[in-house]
Formats: C-alpha cells, structure tokens, sequence
C-alpha cells in the first residue's frame, strides 16, 4: 500500500525555503489542518443531503490542497468524489464519503508528525 503522505513532496517543499527556514510550508500544512475538517464536513453533509454542487466544490478544493503537500490517497479519494457528485452518482458519492474521511484523519496526523518534527 502506498504511504499517506509521499514525503518527497515534503521535501521538495522544504527545499524551496529561504534559508532552510521550514516557516511557510510549515504555515501551508497549518492551513490545511485549519481548513481539512470543514472541507470534509462539507463533503459529506453534501453527499448526504444530495447538495452534489457543495460537495463538489468541497472534494475539488480538498483534492488540489491535499496532492499539493503530498497526501496522495487523500487526494485520489478526492477526485473520485468529485466525479461522483459531478455526475450525480449517489451510491458511489455515499460509499465514499466515508473512505475520504478515513484518508483525512491518516493524512491530518501524518501531516501534524511533521509539524512536530519540524517545531520541536
């Protein structure tokens, strides 16, 4: 299976940093963890009550978010519900809320391991 979160992406982020200074990605990943749980609500309270456009927007926002710092699956689950609520695919929309919020929470705490080891 493959990891959560691909650390080279990670780390191509953090070598972009001035002065090997971790600060603005570290503020990036702190933003998706901000942002994450309202996103995901948004999806799932979407699915659920057939509002595909807010899910929609919901999965897109979180799918771009998620691939840019690594989290793959997360983000593959998001374009999957994605397509799923474009296309008004109820059943596959309901089946896989749940996996996306499954995806989020092993992405949040590999995302906060690496805020810890970068902060402490």
């Amino acid at each position: 299976m493959d990891p959560v979160l691909d650390m080279r992406v990670v780390e191509e982020l953090m070598s972009f940093a001035d002065d090997g200074d971790p600060e603005l990605v570290l503020d990036l990943i702190q933003m998706f963890l901000d942002d994450g749980p309202a996103k995901v609500q948004a999806v799932v309270q979407g699915v659920a009550e057939g509002d595909f456009e807010r899910a929609e927007r919901a999965a897109h926002s979180l799918k771009g978010s998620s691939g840019n710092l690594g989290a793959k699956l997360l983000s593959l689950v998001c374009e999957e519900l994605q397509n799923a609520t474009r296309y008004r695919r109820a059943d596959d929309s309901r089946r896989l809320a749940p996996l996306l919020q499954q995806q989020y929470a092993a992405a949040e705490t590999e995302l906060r391991r690496v805020l810890a080891a970068y902060q402490g």
